[in-house]
């Protein structure tokens, strides 16, 4: 019979000793805690228990110093009748996500059996509420398990009786990446948003792009270097942690050199989903540097990945490359060959060109990228980079330096890169050039740097000379499609990025005028891999004639417009200052990957898997809003990968 109603037959407000023998029987209206207060009377509690629980209102309930039963004169609990006294058991520590157990003991300390609610809240909030019959001297658990949130969650958690209560306070500290084993090393990036300036023109021949971001982090010139330290040549090749945020993870203070990049996606409509999703389209379980990614043996077993591509590690892919629905992404169940080749000649793939500011921009080039099954570099043939490495010979040393006629002592300073006294317009990549160069070839005023190594004039403590070395006369094909000038100055990057309308090589985006093509851009700081801020996918017409899709309106934030236009201009311009500016914001992506947007936990998957929605349309936020939103998720789900 449900507790809220009431017998038929305890029509009589008066209840016999013979009643109370047999089934209890209680007056109409009586609430369930007076119910259960007079079953605890009846098996045996005192009559000043009962008096306690009949006088209190049906609403009432004792604040945590008040007792059911009554205390004795010198303040002492009087154990006459039933008793429960109550402990809690909770782990000292929580972690991110992390499944923990909350035990909870009842102990009747009382000299007469009772029957007791008892109660576990976290926060106010009731998780688990039950009832208990204990004699004298007797005692139960009560346990509950429950995962723990995310960095900053704190959880109050109490467990009590009619008769006594206890509470304990436990929170989760922000993460210490250092002890994770991905994603090395372990940060968030001390700014959430980077606004990305961007102007576009053309002319008859070119298309032009100029970005500027400020960005105050001194050294993102520098890129992998090696250090005299300690009597031997060491690698300087980790990010900078100049660019974390500040008490998360790694720290502050400088510990390796990392190059800032900007890049951008292109696409002309052919790749299913990129003008609703943009560059999360490209990354899913299983790549590199996120949880869960896959590599060494298990990659260079793979049919496709090691004996075809010759890889270790999965890289960004759009989820056409793979079987199935044009969605689905497994990154070992690549389509045959065959499919892919067709895939390219018909244009269904991503075109990423980047600029690097040490292994590319002092020698006047942006590399190129082709995102199909992988990150491919140049797919069109003959191509040459633009840069290559230096090792350490048999003894340990660098086989270049710098001409000391142009550097000093042939090596920079680590201390003077440290304070940010060595300028990006200072020579910093060690160039090669032919003697004979022409004098019109790019990059201007680009001279040989370089000198065979000489530890009588170079190896002293500090000295820092790059690994990467940069050879600007010896580009050929899809490797020098993309020319750059990029300049660091006074906190603020300014970079142009340009290259003929037709690119002429296979995986490279052609340009004409009067289209509209999907494109999002990415900027690095001090950091790579995931460490870097992304733009939404946007669309960029070439021309005021160019006719945007009826379906793409309404999409802006406030002060940002989701549509670009290239202007018309005769020649590559000295003046930028009557082209239109658009302020485009790039938001840190944390780990959210495309594999976990279309596997069914989020919220609009079917919107999703159909293209039907846009992500300007999902995430209309502020940009610094979605920037925390993806820092919270990626705080509940990295240890999860």
């Amino acid at each position: 019979m449900p507790d809220d109603q009431s017998d038929p037959s305890d029509s009589d407000p008066d209840i016999s000793e013979d009643e109370l023998k047999g089934t209890p029987v209680f007056p109409p209206g009586t609430s369930r805690t007076h119910r259960r207060r007079l079953l605890q009377a009846m098996a045996g509690a005192s009559v000043f228990s009962i008096a306690g629980c009949l006088s209190l209102d049906d609403d009432e309930e004792p604040d945590d110093e008040e007792r059911i039963v009554g205390e004795a004169e010198d303040g002492e609990i009087d154990r006459e009748g039933a008793y429960f006294e109550v402990a809690l058991d909770v782990p000292e520590e929580l972690g991110i996500n992390e499944d923990y157990d909350i035990v909870g003991t009842i102990e009747n300390t009382g000299d007469e059996t009772g029957l007791r609610d008892v109660a576990l809240s976290i926060n106010g909030e009731i998780i688990e509420e039950t009832e208990f019959m204990l004699g004298s001297g007797e005692s139960t658990e009560l346990a509950v398990s429950q995962t723990s949130d995310a960095p900053g969650d704190s959880y109050d958690i109490r467990l009590e009786t009619p008769d006594e209560g206890v509470s304990v306070s436990r929170a989760i500290g922000p993460p210490d990446y250092t002890e994770l084993d991905h994603m090395a090393p372990h940060w968030a990036p001390s700014e959430l948003v980077i606004d990305l300036a961007t102007q576009v023109a053309y002319d008859d021949e070119n298309i032009y792009f100029r970005f500027q971001w400020d960005w105050d982090v001194p050294n993102g010139w520098f890129h992998d270097l090696f250090v005299y330290e300690d009597g031997e040549w060491v690698r300087y090749g980790d990010p900078n942690p100049g660019a974390a945020m500040e008490g998360y993870g790694v720290g502050d203070n400088f510990s390796g050199f990392t190059e800032d990049r900007v890049a951008f996606m292109i696409d002309d409509g052919s790749v299913e989903g990129f003008e609703q999703f943009g560059g999360w389209l490209t990354i899913h379980e299983g790549t590199r540097t996120l949880p869960g990614a896959v590599e060494g043996e298990e990659v260079e077993n793979h049919p496709h990945h090691g004996d075809i591509l010759e890889n270790d590690d999965v890289r960004k892919y759009i989820p056409q490359s793979r079987n199935g629905d044009w969605w689905e992404n497994a990154w070992d169940d690549v389509k045959d060959q065959d499919e892919l080749d067709e895939m390219l000649e018909n244009g269904e793939y991503l075109d990423m060109p980047m600029m690097r500011a040490h292994r590319g921009a002092p020698g006047g080039y942006a590399t190129v990228h082709t995102i199909l099954d992988h990150r491919h570099g140049a797919m069109d043939e003959p191509s040459t980079r633009i840069r290559d490495s230096q090792g350490l010979d048999e003894d340990g040393r660098p086989e270049y330096m710098f001409d000391p006629d142009i550097v000093e002592n042939g090596a920079l300073e680590l201390d003077e890169i440290y304070d940010g006294n060595v300028a990006q317009t200072d020579v910093h990549a060690l160039i090669h050039r032919d003697e004979n160069r022409d004098d019109d070839a790019w990059p201007p005023d680009v001279e040989d740097t370089t000198a065979p190594f000489d530890p009588d004039v170079a190896e002293f403590e500090g000295a820092a000379i790059p690994r990467r070395m940069n050879f600007p006369d010896e580009v050929e094909g899809p490797g020098g499609l993309w020319k750059v000038d990029a300049t660091y100055e006074d906190g603020t990057w300014d970079v142009e990025m340009f290259r003929p309308l037709e690119a002429g090589y296979l995986g490279e985006t052609d340009f004409e005028v009067g289209e509209v093509y999907d494109w999002s851009p990415a900027v690095h700081g001090g950091g790579a891999q995931r460490w870097h801020w992304v733009g939404y996918p946007y669309k960029l017409a070439l021309g005021e004639d160019a006719e945007f899709p009826a379906d793409w309106e309404g999409f802006d934030m406030e002060g940002v417009t989701s549509r670009l236009v290239a202007e018309e201009v005769d020649d590559r311009p000295d003046d930028w200052s009557d082209i239109e500016t658009y302020t485009v914001p790039c938001m840190y992506p944390g780990m959210t990957d495309w594999t976990w947007l279309a596997s069914g936990e989020h919220p609009r998957v079917d919107d999703i898997r159909n293209a039907d929605i846009n992500i300007w349309e999902h995430h209309d936020e502020a940009p610094e809003d979605f920037a925390q939103r993806m820092i919270d998720l990626e705080e509940r789900f990295a240890p999860r990968k």
